[in-house]
């Protein structure tokens, strides 16, 4: 009995072991795979730093004693010289900071501040000493509240600055703001218990022991100490004190870093104030302005939002004659005292707004500033103001004489200290804001170029900065040029909507497929019917070609819809549409990611807000409630933009794979125009830092040695384009301005082909006026198809695509491009040299002698043997 009681303890013990180990091995397994994707994720995404590879640097130059420089004749009286070359003297007033550019070229003078300020009939004392200064910064205090300075009253008026002579130029050492108010010299009011025993230990005995007795514990703070009433009113006490604390090498700025410990009090005893340099230096006909963040320093627990650069650097009087140039859209005009004072000043981003301090409400809909430079514009001479550091942090602003002063103003501010409405759902608490812990670190630098008579006003402008652009290598002109002998073919452009995503219901479960809207056969016959009507210079943009279709996953991988064809026939359709002497792209968007990839890590890689720290998404604007994270029902159109620190690791793998396929361009959807920062809390890579990474992946795609497209895109994609569309043609918004102007189109006609927005979609009822407006802005057509009817994509999310049908549109289309053919044909890759408003009518000129004259009015207009019709356009040869 008992022997078989033991074996059956013995079996049973069997299965429990067994049991055991398979519990074991399974959580050995669980362990494992956790260690192995945690390894794996710090790996692939936390240490991952390629975009670090792309970031530049910059120098602080040396500065040396202030010396003015002799000279016989003194071409700005009041002013001592700082610097000249061959064209320029910069001058400057030490007892004002004001400086003064002579041009020895034809006698010039500006000024950065007007030198009658005082007599201003209409500012106010603020608006006064705004006139007078050359900074304007707006900070925010502990609490997050904002406040002004100027640098006049805040600086100069008080003695705040000093002056410093550069190889080339000039500096100036501001600290704006208020200065320590106390009777207690640099002996710090309150020290924590470890800075006391630090500097009693550097002290003599005798000395470090009655020094820490003249501290008593505070109410402060934890293990806080301050002086004892009886000290901080003795006078000789505090000066002892003072002199054992110099002897140990205790400075000023140590006793404000003490202060600055203590907390929010430090603000009463320290208040805020921050040092800030700028520096003014000669190269050639330009006068290059820059502040340096690193050289930045700030008390008082205050942090710099933005700061105002020169405000009224040549600024215009209520009795002179001139405008502004500004870079809205194609570019437009506010011209001086047009008595506009009440309507809002003009105030646009560079770039556009970053996205991620956007608000998600759109409440209109603007053409962003693609070109970083504004102009100031007198009668015999021009100042080109183009920004170079900071471009992406910058906004132009500019107003009329009577709304503030009597002058006339232009001018650039950087926003270096971002911040963010931290919002609260179903609480009755206001809403939180909160700014950013730094602020970003880059060189802030305007190029203010001088330009004389023979290339004042906006076309001055245009040719001097295109000219500069070649001059670098940012644009090469086209090597073949028509003429009014010769004409050659502009382009026709074209996007072919290849595979749309439709939402389909496969025993009621809701799934996405990919529906062939053109196959890469039926893009061949499109081009092949286009060419027998007799466009022959077509540039097809094929969208929707891989991963996906048009809403397409991200770039990491490269697949081509198969309900298209094969990759022999994507190759085949490129070479067909390049044999006919056009140009062929793939459509790809590097940034978007749409919400319908499941492969993408969004948590991981997408941009975030800083706030919240949520990732970041968006989608279109409701057109009901504005709120532009709306999806129509189609989650393939929400969509996360990719962290700038992943953007090369995408690009990277587009740009293998992509060469592999023998097509002749890329058209990037979303690189050229959208410029993105990550506010990720452990990691916030900035919008100027995005530029750097962004640059870097043009350069990177041009290796490929294939042609780039871009859409609508800003300058600093210009270097590596061959085509644009989504040009800006279109009239400006803003009440303040005068006269819309091509010039986003001067600077870059004859160096890269460009189309306008799709025509599909044009709600303008005139058709003449459009036909004329091409003309104008030397633009070519640009339309949309789909080889199936455009209905097909009616539930999908390209619902809006309502247009585009091939056999519907291209009749028509050929009929537009015949007429903008028939007039552009004919300076086809020449330079836009020249433009004149004169009443209705406009005067394009090409630097191969041909004149486009436009007549937008309702009657002829004659000059001489000239005669344009009214609604039509001609030509001078």
């Amino acid at each position: 009995m008992k022997k078989t009681q033991k074996k059956t303890q013995k079996k049973t013990k069997k299965p429990l072991s067994l049991l055991k180990k398979i519990i074991l091995a399974i959580l050995a397994a669980t362990v494992v795979s956790v260690l192995a994707y945690l390894a794996f994720y710090f790996i692939h995404y936390s240490l991952y730093d390629r975009y670090e590879d792309f970031l530049t640097d910059y120098d602080v130059a040396e500065g040396r004693p202030y010396a003015p420089l002799t000279e016989s004749v003194n071409d700005v009286p009041g002013f001592e010289l700082a610097a000249e070359n061959g064209i320029l003297k910069l001058y400057t007033d030490p007892a004002t900071a004001n400086v003064a550019i002579y041009d020895r070229r034809d006698g010039t003078v500006t000024y950065a501040n007007p030198l009658d300020a005082d007599a201003d009939a209409i500012a106010n004392n603020v608006n006064i000493s705004y006139l007078k200064s050359q900074l304007i910064i707006t900070y925010f205090n502990r609490a997050i509240r904002t406040g002004v300075y100027d640098s006049y009253s805040f600086a100069v008026e008080r003695g705040q600055f000093e002056i410093e002579s550069l190889s080339d130029g000039l500096r100036y050492r501001y600290r704006i703001g208020e200065l320590p108010r106390r009777g207690t010299g640099i002996v710090p009011i309150y020290l924590s218990e470890e800075q006391l025993a630090s500097l009693t230990a550097q002290m003599e005995e005798r000395d470090g022991t009655g020094f820490a007795r003249r501290y008593v514990p505070s109410d402060v703070g934890s293990g806080m100490m301050e002086i004892n009433n009886s000290t901080q009113n003795n006078q000789r006490q505090l000066m002892a004190m003072q002199a054992l604390l110099e002897e140990i090498g205790w400075t000023e700025e140590d006793y404000i870093e003490a202060m600055e410990k203590v907390g929010e009090l430090a603000e009463a005893i320290v208040p805020i104030s921050f040092d800030i340099v700028l520096d003014y230096r000669l190269e050639d006909d330009a006068l290059v302005v820059s502040i340096p963040v690193s050289e930045i320093r700030s008390y008082g627990g205050g942090s710099i939002y933005s700061i105002q650069l020169l405000r009224y650097l040549g600024a215009g009087g209520s009795d002179e004659e001139g405008y502004f140039v500004v870079p809205n859209g194609s570019g437009a005009l506010i011209r001086w005292n047009n008595g506009k004072q009440h309507y809002p000043a003009y105030q646009q981003s560079i770039y556009g707004i970053d996205p991620m301090v956007a608000s998600s409400v759109q409440l209109e809909n603007m053409e962003d500033a693609k070109l970083a430079l504004f102009g100031i514009c007198r009668p015999d001479s021009s100042i080109l103001a183009a920004i170079e550091g900071g471009r992406s942090l910058s906004a132009i602003s500019a107003s009329v004489s009577g709304a503030f002063n009597e002058y006339n103003y232009a001018y650039n501010t950087f926003t270096i200290g971002a911040a963010d409405n931290l919002f609260n759902f179903g609480t009755s608490v206001l809403d939180v804001f909160v700014k950013e812990p730094e602020i970003y670190d880059t060189d802030l630098s305007v190029r203010y170029s001088f330009l004389g008579a023979d290339e004042s006003g906006y076309v001055g402008l245009a040719n001097y900065r295109r000219e500069k652009l070649i001059a670098t290598g940012a644009l090469t002109p086209a090597p073949d040029v028509a003429s009014a002998q010769s004409p050659r073919d502009i382009p026709f452009y074209y996007d072919v909507v290849g595979g749309v995503k439709e939402t389909r219901h496969v025993l009621g479960v809701q799934t996405l497929r990919v529906f062939p809207m053109t196959t890469f056969a039926e893009a061949a016959a499109m081009a092949a019917e286009l060419r027998a009507m007799g466009i022959s210079h077509q540039v097809m943009n094929f969208q929707g070609w891989h991963n996906g279709g048009y809403y397409h996953n991200a770039n990491d991988r490269v697949s081509l819809v198969r309900k298209l064809g094969s990759k022999k026939d994507f190759e085949a359709l490129s070479a067909q549409v390049e044999e006919n002497g056009g140009r062929f792209y793939a459509d790809a968007n590097m940034q978007k990611v749409t919400w319908a990839d499941r492969g993408f890590n969004y948590q991981a890689m997408a941009t975030r807000y800083f706030g919240p720290g949520f990732v970041a998404g968006f989608g279109r604007a409701n057109p009901a409630t504005l709120y532009a994270w709306w999806s129509p029902g189609y989650l393939e159109v929400l969509f996360n933009y990719i962290s700038p620190k992943f953007l090369p690791r995408y690009v990277e793998s587009f740009t293998k794979k992509i060469a592999k396929y023998e097509i002749g361009g890329i058209a990037l959807r979303d690189l050229g125009d959208n410029l993105i920062s990550d506010k990720k809390r452990q990691e916030i890579i900035s919008r100027e830092q995005a530029l750097d990474v962004v640059t870097a992946q043009f350069d990177l795609l041009a290796q490929t040695g294939k042609n780039l497209m871009a859409g609508s895109a800003f300058d600093y994609a210009f270097p590596y384009l061959s085509d644009i569309i989504n040009v800006p043609t279109a009239p400006s918004r803003f009440f303040i301005i005068d006269e819309d102007i091509p010039l986003y189109e001067m600077i870059i006609h004859g160096s890269i082909s460009y189309g306008g927005r799709l025509l599909n979609f044009n709600d303008d009822e005139d058709k003449t006026a459009t036909v004329l407006n091409m003309i104008e802005y030397g633009a070519s057509p640009h339309y949309v198809f789909t080889w199936q009817a455009a209905s097909e994509m009616k539930y999908t999310g390209l619902g809006h695509y309502y247009n585009t049908t091939f056999a519907t549109w291209k009749d028509t289309a050929f009929g537009i491009y015949a007429q903008v053919n028939e007039a552009l044909s004919f300076v086809n890759g020449a330079l836009m040299t020249d433009h004149h408003i004169i009443g209705d009518v406009r005067a394009v000129s090409y630097d191969n002698g041909v004149t486009i004259y436009v007549n937008y009015g309702e009657t002829e207009y004659h000059d001489g043997d000239l005669t344009v019709p009214a609604g039509g356009w001609a030509i001078q040869r």
